[in-house]
């Protein structure tokens, strides 16, 4: 049954609907100048709201680093929004085709990239301020009107940004929606021009579904078992380092975070060793250091966590290693990093999406089993290569698909602004960032002005004479 408060909040879900449309069709097309200038309001109100949002953050997480906060959720989305302001003029002109001559003389023909109208846009709990702002700069640079249905397993992040927005905004431009799960369940039933969700696939699949009962278009950010190759040449205290600062980002908790290594079964050890060093000697006790990012989100993905690792445990003890103190009633959803070294192809943390503090190891001899590895998965949202060898970097990239694809470097194709970002298959559908953001929310409309010096007979119907000669004249006397 649907609680009253969704009532409400699907009520006024559907009021700012009608007003935003509305709007567009007053406005289908905004100026380059009015679509800069809402653009430019951004990165002001990220840097006034740069410590509410800290502090919403950690009411949500239980813990949450302040400068993980400042990195991802501020200063990315800031940059983010000037990056398109600077562009938005390029990334608006038309994309001009070639005609054929004979038949249309001066004509043209051209591209014209249209507002698709209303977006909803329904965002992860992870990066919550990244994920709802973020993708809102292309958005508003294609020209659209949008409305943000945040995670309800952020609520004081939810609360923040529709004041924050609220502020910042007309609600006909852009406007949020604060709900429970029957708010989360009906938003993809909306007719939207366009919608975006990230999260997780099964859910992802439940939204493609509902979706295509209005026909509307998608982009889906799913994340994915994103692998990490280390050639033996590669194994370095500097390398394990930048793994680790991808694998440890939001404990775990980001989408194109390493999930889990490849590593030479010669390099095995020599890998445990330094991934212990590199935490310890960075952090301390990682279970109780303050600059690690966050907490596990809710007593509900700690579960998830915890069986992931029970699991584990069952099947090959001696195979988990904890790196840090146990948690503890002072720290519940806190914990060790956890390596578990050559888990069963069965085991949960093969079988799943990690997201938290647990690094499967599995070792290789040959490369081929590198990416029969790889093929057998379902195709990530990033596959990660540590390795000085460029032949073998070439092979994996030509020989495996994804979302993204990084050479010494993990999780980096998401943190450019001028990098369309997205995933493949089960990891997901379609891009934001940058230009081939603006594109995704954009309809690519095909324009044809004709001029008077056009000779466009042989095309029309019915097809005579002026039809026979014209094929003749392009086939050579083949045909016609």
């Amino acid at each position: 049954m649907t609680t009253h408060s969704d009532q409400a909040a699907i009520a006024r879900l559907h009021e700012t609907l009608d007003l935003q449309r509305r709007a567009y069709l007053k406005e289908p097309d905004p100026s380059l100048g009015t679509r800069r200038e809402l653009l430019e309001r951004i990165p002001g109100m990220m840097m006034a709201n740069a410590r509410r949002i800290a502090a919403a953050l950690n009411d949500d997480y239980g813990y949450h680093n302040e400068l993980t906060a400042y990195l991802f959720d501020v200063l990315n989305v800031a940059e983010r929004a000037q990056y398109a302001a600077a562009h938005l003029e390029q990334w608006m002109r038309r994309d001009e085709r070639e005609l054929e001559p004979q038949l249309y003389g001066s004509s043209k023909a051209y591209i014209e990239f249209q507002p698709k109208g209303v977006i909803g846009n329904m965002p992860a709990w992870n990066f919550p301020v990244d994920l709802s702002v973020g993708p809102l700069v292309e958005m508003l640079a294609a020209g659209n009107r949008v409305i943000i249905k945040p995670s309800e397993q952020t609520s004081a992040v939810g609360q923040l940004l529709a004041e924050m927005l609220g502020d910042t905004f007309a609600r006909e431009q852009v406007s949020v929606v604060n709900g429970g799960l029957d708010l989360a369940r009906h938003f993809s039933t909306v007719k939207w021009d366009h919608l975006l969700y990230t999260g997780n696939t099964a859910v992802g699949k439940e939204v493609m579904r509902n979706a295509a009962q209005n026909l509307v278009p998608v982009t889906l950010e799913l994340g994915g078992r994103n692998p990490t190759v280390f050639t033996e040449d590669a194994v370095t205290r500097d390398n394990v380092r930048i793994m680790l600062g991808s694998k440890l980002t939001k404990n775990g908790q980001l989408c194109i975070a390493v999930n889990h290594v490849l590593v030479p079964e010669t390099a095995r050890d020599k890998f445990i060793g330094l991934v212990r060093e590199v935490i310890e000697s960075a952090v301390g006790d990682y279970t109780t250091s303050p600059q690690v990012g966050c907490a596990v989100i809710n007593a509900k993905q700690m579960a998830r966590v915890q069986s992931y690792l029970d699991d584990a445990r069952e099947r090959d003890s001696k195979g988990v290693i904890e790196i840090g103190s146990p948690a503890s009633a002072a720290n519940p959803r806190r914990t060790p990093v956890t390596l578990v070294i050559n888990p069963a192809p069965e085991a949960l943390v093969c079988q799943h999406e990690v997201f938290g503090p647990i690094l499967p190891i599995h070792t290789y001899r040959q490369f081929d089993e590198v990416i029969e590895h790889i093929q057998a998965g379902e195709r990530p949202l990033g596959i990660y290569i540590f390795s000085n060898q460029p032949e073998l970097v070439e092979r994996l990239r030509r020989s495996t698909s994804s979302g993204g694809f990084c050479v010494n470097a993990a999780s980096m194709q998401g943190a450019q602004a001028n990098l369309g970002f997205g995933g493949v298959g089960n990891s997901g559908m379609g891009r934001h960032h940058g230009f081939e953001g603006f594109r995704e929310f954009s309809n690519p409309r095909g324009v044809v002005e004709l001029a008077a010096d056009a000779h466009i007979d042989p095309l029309m119907s019915p097809h005579g004479e002026a039809a026979r000669q014209f094929i003749r004249h392009v086939t050579g006397g083949a045909l016609g």
